[in-house]
This record gives structure tokens, C-alpha cells and sequence, in this order.
């Protein structure tokens, strides 16, 4: 595994997976479903502008992620690649494949991913969570996120993760963020697109799924697992490496 400021690789290989992390990750968050295809792929995480220690943007927004990203795969020689979003980054994952320019994204695959449009969360849970960083709260944010019971390490990970994250960059997300709508984008993207969802996930469920996602992205491919939470590359790592050699074959 080698490692730099702003993303983590794992492998080698003549195909480029670009992995982003989830809201509450960072690159290390893919570490589990990197290692099952390092034997055959170039797995290259992210830590996307504040989290993982990466500086903030001066301002974050969609567009200014989204940026940022394309700008990273430039500098690091990535021009053909599939692309992975977890959650927050599956809306920016959409924006980059809507916006691309010399990037070829040869398949887009969002996991669980925040919609276009907004991203549904009870008022009480975003007070909650706003309150950050505390290890209490991070934990109880885990908690609420998943179904299938993480280890240690992957707890602690899922915990020390969310309370490096900048604390502008946070809140930017739970107020703003989720709620930016791209929908009018998305007759934009071209490259084909495959959903991994769990239809037990308590965060984004199969009803935000087939109302906020789908019919914005109606030649979607939908590949769904039971039994997961959210936070399907901690919970079910094996299984997204599955579903990502059957689509890249």
C-alpha cells in the first residue's frame, strides 16, 4: 500500500478503480474492499478535500469537489478509470461523469449513494450530528449507519475517521450539501451507470432509491443485497469486490 497526502493505492493492474469515500469516511474507508482486488486492478482511493487530513476547500461545494477530484486524477496520470462513490460522493460522482472532460469514465458504480436531488435526514438526526467532533456522537452515528456488525478495527476506523473531518467541511454537508440538487445534470451523463444497494439500509433506504435516484437514472443498472446497512464497504467488502469484478468483466 502506498501513500500520500491525498489518496491511498493498493495494487497494480491495466485497469484504474478511482474509489470515493462516503460523508464520515475517508480513503481509508475502501481499504477492505481495495485489498480483495489489489491482485488484479490499481485501486486508488481518495481523501477528498477535508477529510483524511486533505486541507478544506476554501469553499466547499458540489462543483468545487468535483473539481478537485478531476484535478487529482490529472495530476496522478488517471485518464481512463471506473469510477466508485459511496453516499456524498455518489452525488459527486455524478457530477464529475456529467461534467467530464478528459477524464474517460469507462463505468460509473455508486454505492448507496446520496441522490441528485437531496438527501433525506429527520431534523433531529442532523441536530445530532452537527454536534462534532465527538467520539459519543461519531459512535452513535456508526450505530445508527449499519446492520451487520462491524469488527474493532473497522469500528475504530468508522469512529477516528469522522472526528478528523473539518469542521466548515462538516457542517457545509449536513446544511448545505446534501441538499443540493444536480437532477437538472443528469440527462448529462453518458457512461453506464450501476447502482450497489442494500435494501435494509437505514440511511439511504429503497424508497429514496426508487423515488429520488431512479428516475433520474432510468438506464441504471440496480444490484441489490440484504442484510447491510449503509456503510456496505465496511459491512459487506467481499461483496462489493464481487459485484465490481462482474462488471468490470
Amino acid at each position: 500500500m502506498h501513500s500520500t497526502k491525498t489518496f491511498l493505492q493498493w495494487g497494480e493492474g491495466d485497469h484504474t478503480l478511482v474509489f470515493l469515500h462516503y460523508f464520515g469516511g475517508s480513503a481509508q474507508s475502501w481499504q477492505y474492499v481495495s485489498e480483495k482486488l489489489s491482485d488484479n486492478f490499481r485501486c486508488v482511493a481518495l481523501h477528498l478535500p477535508g477529510f483524511g487530513n486533505t486541507p478544506p476547500l476554501e469553499e466547499p461545494t458540489i462543483i468545487g469537489f468535483s473539481q478537485w477530484i478531476h484535478k487529482q486524477l490529472v495530476m496522478m496520470d488517471i485518464f481512463d478509470c471506473t469510477l466508485i462513490g459511496h453516499s456524498m460522493s455518489g452525488k459527486l460522482a455524478l457530477h464529475l461523469a456529467a461534467n467530464q472532460s478528459e477524464i474517460n469514465i469507462e463505468h460509473l458504480i455508486l454505492v448507496a449513494p446520496s441522490p441528485p436531488t437531496h438527501e433525506p435526514m429527520p431534523s433531529e438526526e442532523k441536530e445530532r450530528m452537527l454536534k462534532h467532533p465527538d467520539r459519543q456522537e461519531a459512535a452513535q452515528t456508526v450505530k445508527n449507519a449499519i446492520v451487520k456488525s462491524l469488527n474493532a478495527e473497522q469500528t475504530e476506523l468508522a469512529i477516528d475517521t469522522q472526528l478528523i473531518i473539518d469542521e466548515a467541511t462538516w457542517r457545509w454537508w449536513l446544511l448545505e450539501g446534501m441538499n443540493h440538487s444536480i437532477a437538472e445534470l443528469m440527462p448529462q451523463i453518458e457512461v453506464p451507470v450501476t447502482l450497489l444497494i442494500s435494501e435494509d439500509d437505514p440511511v439511504i433506504t429503497i424508497e429514496t432509491v426508487q423515488q429520488e435516484i431512479i428516475p433520474l437514472l432510468p438506464k441504471a443498472h440496480v444490484v441489490s443485497t440484504r442484510d447491510v446497512g449503509h456503510l456496505i464497504p465496511l459491512e459487506a467488502p467481499e461483496w462489493i469486490a464481487d459485484q465490481l469484478r462482474k462488471i468490470i468483466a
